[in-house]
């Protein structure tokens, strides 16, 4: 009887283990078919809300997928490791390009742009303008741009600093752009036309003469993605996207500002097909910018962007200041020797 027992116990033993084998197994495939899915909206070009929400987790993806390989080999659940790592070496692909360094740091300094989003006029000036000064910033281009902000620039030094600007600086609202420049601008285009823009923003296009050239400047500024607007947004990046193919190559071209979306937008890799993103550039990986300010969630997304055709990237970066929900990035390039 006592020999009987003991095999049954042991039967037991071992139909338990294999129900939590069968079990784990379930679990990582659950989590990987999750992950998968979410990763694989970066692909779906759609307007419908919770895909451009969950396009803009990608990193958290790559992660997820880093831990669920650790897990699984740690739980040995050798069989489920295959597609695991399968998937972890696909993300991985996609996110390495961000890694990569491309920059040429021994090239000369001919122009530093910064884009800054100041959240309605609340950010704080005098932070911003140190930025200004410790980075050299030729063109500072402002989205949400406001007169009282304009005016707490120039009390802290903007207007010494600073010898052109054009744009529309509006009270209340997040519709205004404000570019200001050390160099001569000059307007090519107001960039106030909703109806073509597909934003309320005002988008100004500029040449910034530069000793060493003429740069073509496009200030941008597109909907936020919120539920509702997301047809519109997607029609705002598209027609920045028109505007990019109609752009003569054969001159230096900056598009700065906050486009309210990312590399896990398909819109958005659209716009930015064939120019150079600064942050990628100089390999910072992943780049956060949005939300700063107090939010409940940590800054995750890169929505402010410096794209150029026809410069080189001699280095760029990030700063955050008080009172803004978005971190300004800023690149220094440059010019094409004739």
């Amino acid at each position: 009887m006592t020999e009987e027992a003991d095999g049954a116990g042991a039967l037991r033993s071992v139909d338990r283990g294999r129900a939590l084998r069968r079990w784990l197994d379930i679990a990582i495939g659950l989590i990987l078919l999750v992950l998968v899915a979410v990763g694989a909206l970066r692909w779906v070009d759609s307007t419908a809300y919770p895909v451009v929400v969950l396009q803009t987790t990608g990193p958290f993806v790559v992660v997820g997928l880093g831990l669920l390989t650790v897990a699984t080999l740690l739980l040995r659940r050798w069989w489920m490791l295959l597609p695991v790592v399968a998937a972890l070496a696909v993300a991985a692909t996609v996110a390495a390009p961000a890694f990569r360094e491309t920059t040429s740091p021994k090239a000369d300094r001919d122009l530093t742009v910064m884009a800054a989003n100041v959240w309605i006029g609340s950010a704080n000036a005098e932070q911003l303008m140190d930025a200004v000064r410790y980075h050299s910033v030729d063109v500072l281009v402002l989205t949400e741009a406001t007169p009282a902000m304009l005016r707490r620039l120039d009390e802290a030094g903007a207007s010494d600093y600073f010898t052109g600007r054009e744009g529309v600086a509006r009270a209340g609202t997040s519709t205004g752009t404000m570019v200001l420049s050390r160099y001569p601008v000059s307007v090519r285009d107001a960039g106030a036309d909703p109806g073509r823009e597909h934003t309320t923003s005002v988008q100004p296009e500029l040449d910034v003469t530069t000793r060493r050239g003429t740069v073509r400047l496009k200030a941008v500024h597109p909907l936020a993605p919120v539920q509702g607007d997301t047809d519109e947004w997607r029609a705002g990046l598209r027609a920045l996207q028109t505007w990019v193919r109609a752009t003569a190559r054969d001159e230096p071209v900056v598009v700065a500002g906050d486009f309210n979306a990312d590399f896990g937008h398909p819109g958005f890799r659209d716009l930015a097909d064939g120019l150079v993103d600064a942050q990628r550039a100089d390999g910072q990986g992943w780049v956060r910018t949005w939300p700063f300010a107090g939010r409940r969630l940590p800054a995750y997304v890169q929505l402010d962007h410096l794209l150029s055709g026809g410069l080189t990237v001699v280095d760029a970066g990030q700063v955050a200041y008080n009172h803004a929900d978005h971190a300004a990035v800023w690149a220094t390039y440059a010019l094409p020797r004739r």
